[in-house]
């Protein structure tokens, strides 16, 4: 069969987009699992015993055996399960949190989006329904306690988080995340008039993405794993994937807000920023939950509102 030199380029074209569209999702996987041995490296070091050491040189290849080990082990179904939901919201956490990655603040994509700011947000907000699903789709009283809790937690958090949006969109004047970036290029950041707004965000991601000292989601010790506690083997791993893509995303879209610049500073920021949620793990006992909830509504509500009363005046001056 003869090709046209119009279908061999429209065809190489499209194998080009797909494999820049796919490459970038290969990567987060793959950080994923070199961030899970970062994180137990340093839970080692906090905690002065030994980390994964024995697989490979230094344990390299250790994230490669956890995974290996989850994905050959038997996905159970409860008796009493819903069984279309039950296996579909791993899928969906997975899904939603891969998504949120299309806002990387690639300083030469050709394609952005105008508005990646209320995008983020709405990604953000819709992630919690994967974890409503399972906890509910599983049947079981300490599931579906664990995605109440987190369905409060997470729509609580989104208040403060929006407030600090709407400081950086008035100092920026755009809602995209490249030229965000960019007006940072100097050395202005916008870390320093909007000190106390990044002091709130850091609270607010780690509740956003369930890490300690606010894990009231998976709190072993009252929520016996919480929403994921019927999961075994590949339901859980992915599960336990989504989560922590949203923690690099969250330490990636921290650095673009407050500290831009180029790729290789928002890089180093970015390692800065998941780094933090190890060390916070490492050193903060878990909250009450109603301290949590108290903590939202009575003093980061008070605290961004006056921000973005102080910014909203800076900017019109």
């Amino acid at each position: 069969m003869n090709c046209s030199p119009e279908f061999l380029t429209t065809g190489a074209v499209d194998s080009v987009s797909v494999a820049v569209s796919v490459i970038p999702f290969v990567g987060v996987l793959l950080a994923v699992g070199f961030y899970t041995l970062l994180e137990r490296k340093i839970l080692g070091i906090i905690m002065i015993r030994k980390g994964p050491s024995k697989v490979s040189y230094m344990g390299i290849l250790q994230p490669f055996s956890d995974a290996g080990k989850l994905l050959c082990k038997e996905f159970i179904v409860p008796t009493r399960a819903n069984v279309g939901p039950f296996i579909w919201a791993p899928a969906l956490m997975l899904t939603i949190s891969l998504l949120g990655w299309v806002l990387y603040p690639y300083k030469s994509a050709e394609v952005y989006y105008v508005f990646g700011m209320i995008l983020f947000m709405v990604i953000t907000s819709v992630s919690v329904y994967g974890v409503m699903l399972s906890g509910w789709a599983s049947n079981s009283k300490y599931s579906l306690l664990g995605a109440v809790r987190a369905m409060a937690q997470s729509i609580s958090y989104e208040i403060p988080m929006g407030f600090i949006f709407f400081c950086v969109v008035l100092c920026a004047g755009v809602f995209t995340f490249q030229e965000i970036s960019a007006y940072q290029q100097g050395p202005f950041f916008f870390l320093f008039p909007l000190c106390g707004a990044m002091v709130v965000w850091l609270v607010c991601i780690l509740a956003e993405t369930n890490r300690a000292p606010f894990d009231f989601v998976e709190g072993e010790s009252e929520l016996v794993s919480g929403y994921n506690v019927e999961y075994s083997g590949g339901g859980f791993a992915v599960m336990f994937i989504a989560e922590y893509s949203s923690i690099l995303l969250s330490s990636v879209m921290s650095s673009a807000l407050f500290f831009g610049g180029n790729e290789v500073l928002l890089g180093l920021f970015m390692m800065a920023f998941a780094t933090f949620f190890v060390v916070t793990r490492a050193s903060l006992p878990r909250l009450r939950y109603d301290k949590l909830m108290s903590l939202c509504w009575t003093v980061l509500m008070c605290v961004m509102l006056m921000v973005s009363a102080c910014v909203a005046v800076l900017v019109s001056l």
